[in-house]
């Protein structure tokens, strides 16, 4: 069974790989959206 959830893992890397080699646009947005979002919950916390 380890060797088929391996096989799964590498399998979805590769596709995730892929999509973010053709999507460099979308990972950006993606990423400066999360961050702005870390960042609102540091201030939130900071505030409480």
């Amino acid at each position: 069974m380890n060797e088929l959830e391996e096989m799964a893992r590498k399998l979805r890397n590769e596709k995730a790989k892929k999509w973010r080699d053709n999507n460099k646009e979308k990972v950006k947005e993606i990423n400066k959206r999360y961050w702005l979002n870390k960042a609102k919950q540091v201030l939130e916390k900071k505030e409480d």
